[in-house]
């Protein structure tokens, strides 16, 4: 009797498809209940004093489900990349370079498997801070698998891979796409003032790392501690098996250097040549090409293997397509500028730190909403710009708030996570349970560096 009503009470998070469509809903329905409006833009920036009510564009129907195509066609770029480098990957996995290059990594390791869990941390917060994200999507199967080889639970490596890209995002030392293009929209030279937002990266870098370093020790103590269940060894499956007993010399060691040298490559090319999705997912065919070439395998038996590779990311691929309507309602709807026009309006008048709080919540509160961080700096840059030159609030704490309220919670609020968690195989309720604490004070951080940049005059360099 007790056990029944146990399990009556115990609440399961829906589906990811079926949370993104009860948001879809809500934004529907906000549609209907706030009032359209726009600014006028030239040239891709917004004219502040611009605004205007225009005529109302509630989304119909029928235009409800024409936004889930919608959605898939404009994210077909990021699509794209993780279904052909997924199919690469498959192929790879299929010479052994991976799996024997896994167990020689957990060999040297000895047991020691909080030092692989500072280092892979370490190396994902560095691709946050250039803003190194989207083209890491098809990696997230293999650090899950490594630190379930490892012997922890799913959550060990979610929060490897969302904590430290988090970090990285977020601090902006040579982000492109919050703190370029917010310092380039109110005119201050790319990446000035990196020396406050390195002091960032060290403080956020430390704050993650002891929570996630404390409930790798708690598990390893006391597997009741896991948020996955205290059976997590026996029930969790890892996304990719690695077969024992291989060796990792010759030509496995080639490949996997070729692979590690594609990887230092797509980095390069995003940085110095400018290249985007199209050009790092094209990288990775030449590498499995050569190992298609190097271990003699069948070329139909290759293609067979890339198609399992593609199948493998379908599902969480869906989610990317399904995240973008979102995004696609919100513009239909034209009531993106209207809830913008009405937090400007709301923080006139207000003392600067005050203000301050006002733009750091309400960009952390939109992003559960409209996740792109280059996409609101157009939008919103423009408007709390001037009025940072009304209040006497520096230009470069206003691109700082701005950059700290879109960074944390796009690996938090539902909206911008789920495709994340979806490739990691987790739920979002387990992720709230093990992040909220986490993110609690991780904000809390932000502002308070925001607050101490408004009183040391910082910037505008």
């Amino acid at each position: 009797m007790g056990n029944t009503l146990k399990q009556k009470k115990s609440f399961s998070m829906p589906h990811v498809y079926a949370v993104i469509l009860i948001l879809m809903l809500l934004v529907t329905v906000m549609t209907y209940l706030i009032p359209a409006g726009s600014y006028t833009r030239v040239d891709g920036a917004v004219d502040p004093g611009s605004f205007a009510y225009v005529e109302q564009t509630p989304v119909s129907f029928l235009g409800f489900f024409t936004s889930l195509h919608q959605g898939f066609v404009e994210s077909s770029n990021v699509i794209g990349c993780v279904l052909l480098i997924s199919g690469c990957i498959q192929v790879i996995q299929m010479t052994g370079a991976f799996s024997a290059g896994i167990q020689a990594l957990i060999k040297k390791a000895n047991g020691k498997g909080l030092v692989m869990v500072v280092l892979f941390f370490t190396l994902f917060v560095g691709l946050g801070v250039i803003g190194y994200l989207d083209a890491l999507y098809p990696f997230y199967p293999i650090i899950i698998s490594l630190f379930i080889t490892l012997g922890y639970d799913k959550m060990v490596g979610t929060a490897v891979i969302l904590l430290s890209t988090a970090v990285g995002f977020t601090c902006g030392m040579v982000n492109p796409y919050t703190t370029g293009v917010s310092q380039t929209l109110v005119g201050l030279p790319m990446y000035s003032g990196i020396g406050l937002r390195a002091v960032g990266l060290v403080i956020f870098y430390f704050i993650a790392l002891f929570f996630l370093v404390r409930y790798c020790v708690k598990i390893k103590k006391d597997s009741m501690h896991s948020v996955m269940g205290a059976n997590y060894l026996q029930e969790q499956t890892a996304p990719m098996q690695f077969e024992e007993g291989l060796e990792f010399g010759g030509k496995r060691v080639v490949l996997i250097l070729l692979f590690l040298a594609t990887i230092v490559l797509s980095v390069a090319g995003s940085l110095r040549w400018g290249w985007g999705l199209p050009e790092i997912t094209a990288i990775y065919f030449p590498v499995t090409i050569i190992g298609v070439i190097l271990f003699r395998i069948n070329v139909s038996a290759a293609c067979t293997e890339f198609g399992k590779g593609i199948a493998g990311v379908i599902a969480p691929t869906m989610v990317i397509g399904l995240s973008r309507a979102v995004s696609v309602l919100l513009s239909r709807g034209n009531i993106t500028d209207t809830i913008i026009n009405g937090m400007s309006g709301l923080m006139e008048g207000k003392s600067p730190v005050i203000t301050l709080l006002i733009v750091y919540v309400f960009v952390t509160c939109f992003n559960f909403f409209v996740a792109s961080g280059s996409g609101k700096a157009v939008v919103m840059m423009p408007i709390l710009s001037p009025l940072g030159q009304v209040l006497g609030i520096n230009q470069q704490v206003m691109v700082l708030a701005y950059q700290y309220g879109d960074g944390f919670t796009n690996t938090f609020w539902p909206t911008a996570s789920l495709l994340q968690l979806s490739l990691c195989g987790m739920d979002y309720g387990r992720w709230f349970k093990f992040a909220w604490k986490i993110y609690a004070c991780l904000i809390a951080a932000g502002f308070i560096l925001i607050v101490i940049a408004n009183q040391i005059g910082y910037g505008p360099f």
